[in-house]
């Protein structure tokens, strides 16, 4: 297995606006290979002391039932989610891409309490059923609680608040300081509410030595990363968080009279309460990309020995051993080898074949290779060796001459009156002398000496 680290530079690409990061894919269209993995970070801080108690009814069955309800309540929670995505060729370059609805903050403060009774009656045949809150026990609802959803990663921040209602905490009555009339009353009668709030702002996400952060101005980042089957990062996201509260207290004046009651709001007095600001870290959220590993199962093919002006061919198989199916992009070679290798996907544990031909056009040792372009990030070119022997292929065999058929049978043939009896080079090519022309002029020579000798003879 391949073991090259490759590291990655930090490039800083520049966008209008956070929301680029949230709406894309995060995988470059001229991107080779994508990869992605969820990742998620979770906030929380609160009090110790927080609880939520609630008996549902009890006893179960029971013609008489209670329930009494009790909390506690004090935190602020930021949740978000989304993906890391990783492209190549390499280096391999980073984007976080935010969840729609991904993020949310919470703020949640305050104290409930209730008391209710539950009647599930049988009397003479008649059902009887009544529920309401028990007599003399107070109810509280001061409890504000506010929650907003976002896009991650809030790089230019988010706010959440919640209120309490507005509950009554006291009457004082002083009927005689105000008005002495026989069966008037008055006093005062304090009512408050609580609110608080709270905002987040993302200012960063860090990989450590693996990558340079990814921030609002710089939404990619160029990751290092080791050959094989998968990568790992462990991201960790940064923010500013900030919460405050405050409770109204809210005095009034009240006359009453005959059953009536008049109020009169005098002030709504603010007590105020923070802000709180803090830097936060979120524990990190490992992100398994897998990755395409692509290999030839051999590093060289050897053709062997092939006639001059013949061709044939080889396979290069093409296997992935990763956890991403992986792609064949093209390849590559040089005369007088030749291949054709159309795109395809090559899916997880499986195999593809690239055909390599050869057609020697010289005599001797031929070398050459093959590059396979893939979309493995750590090897986006697979080399492999070729080589073959051109051998020279038997000339035909020459046929003789002979004489013409028109010639005498006894008559001598070129070979044996000082001719070569043999083709002559070049002969039947344009632009040359023509063989058929020599045989010719010889077998005229060769008539004309027979006949000089047998006008001799009868002499």
């Amino acid at each position: 297995m391949r073991r090259a680290l490759r590291v990655g530079l930090f490039t800083a690409m520049l966008a209008p606006s956070a929301a680029l990061a949230q709406t894309g894919s995060g995988c470059d269209p001229d991107a080779a290979g994508c990869a992605r993995a969820p990742i998620a970070f979770r906030f929380r801080e609160g009090l110790p002391t927080e609880f939520d108690f609630d008996t549902n009814w009890v006893p179960p069955g029971s013609p008489v039932q209670v329930r009494v309800r009790a909390a506690l309540a004090g935190h602020t929670s930021v949740d978000q989610a989304g993906e890391l995505v990783a492209s190549w060729p390499a280096p391999m370059r980073l984007q976080a891409v935010g969840n729609a609805n991904g993020g949310a903050l919470e703020v949640d403060y305050g104290v409930q309490f209730s008391a209710r009774i539950r009647l599930a009656l049988e009397v003479e045949g008649r059902s009887i059923g009544w529920e309401g809150a028990i007599p003399y026990v107070p109810m509280i609802d001061f409890r504000a609680t506010g929650r907003t959803a976002f896009d991650p990663w809030a790089w230019e921040g988010v706010s959440a608040m919640g209120r309490t209602a507005r509950v009554r905490v006291a009457d004082v009555p002083i009927t005689d300081a105000i008005v002495r009339i026989p069966g008037i009353s008055g006093g005062f009668s304090f009512e408050a509410s609580g609110d608080v709030s709270a905002t987040y702002r993302s200012t960063r996400m860090t990989f450590g030595l693996a990558a340079d952060p990814i921030t609002a101005m710089s939404l990619r980042t160029q990751g290092a990363f080791t050959a094989g089957t998968f990568v790992e990062y462990a991201p960790r996201l940064e923010g500013d968080l900030a919460y405050r509260g405050a409770l109204h207290v809210y005095p009034q004046l009240y006359v009453s009279l005959a059953g009536r009651r008049w109020m009169l709001d005098l002030a709504d007095i603010p007590i105020a309460f923070g802000p709180f600001p803090r830097a936060v870290t979120f524990d990190p959220s490992t992100a398994r990309l897998g990755l395409p590993d692509l290999r030839a199962t051999s590093d060289v093919v050897d053709f062997g020995d092939i006639d001059v002006g013949r061709e044939t061919s080889q396979t290069v198989e093409i296997r992935n051993d990763g956890e991403l199916d992986g792609r064949i992009l093209g390849a590559d070679t040089e005369a007088p080898f030749a291949v054709d290798a159309s795109p395809r996907t090559v899916p997880v544990r499986a195999r593809t074949s690239v055909v390599v031909r050869f057609a020697p056009v010289r005599p001797g040792p031929i070398s050459g290779e093959l590059v396979v372009r893939t979309s493995d990030p750590d090897t986006p070119r697979i080399r492999v060796r070729l080589r073959a022997n051109g051998v020279a292929m038997e000339p035909p065999p020459v046929e003789d001459a002979g004489t013409d058929a028109s010639t005498d049978a006894g008559a001598p043939s070129a070979s044996q009156d000082g001719g070569c009896g043999c083709a002559v080079p070049g002969a039947g090519t344009r632009g040359g002398v023509s063989g058929l022309w020599i045989v010719g002029i010889a077998a005229v020579a060769r008539r004309r000496r027979q006949g000089v000798t047998t006008s001799k003879r009868s002499l």
